[in-house]
């Protein structure tokens, strides 16, 4: 049993060292893609654009600050998508997010929470 095992041992290592050096021709090969840059705007979140909505950020677009922001929002005088045009016309975001229902829909939910919490 001994000799058996001395006799397959040099066997296994060579086998062994024999599947490293080729997935590290796998790696060298996946290293060598091409990189790719991806720039992306940094927008407000929905959370921060309620919320410095409530700080009275945007006063000077005609939407009022904590207490009377809620207000608005409870009775529906101002609306998710009213805070994210005063945020395009104040220059906090761009143009495309008045067209982006999923983003003015999150806005909504965030007001909603702001109003909870103010109760």
């Amino acid at each position: 049993m001994k000799k058996l095992l001395l006799s397959l041992l040099p066997a296994l290592l060579l086998s062994t060292t024999a599947i490293v050096p080729a997935s590290q021709a796998i790696n060298d090969d996946a290293m060598q893609m091409p990189a790719i840059e991806v720039r992306m705007k940094i927008t407000l979140t929905p959370f921060n654009l309620a919320y410095l909505a409530h700080q009275g950020y945007f006063t000077s677009q005609g939407i009022p600050d904590s207490e009377g922001l809620m207000k608005g929002f409870n009775d529906g005088t101002i609306t998710a998508a009213q805070l994210v045009k005063a945020a395009v016309a104040d220059k906090r975001l761009p143009a495309a997010f008045l067209t982006n229902d999923s983003y003015i829909a999150a806005v909504k939910n965030q007001l909603y929470t702001l109003s909870l919490s103010a109760r």
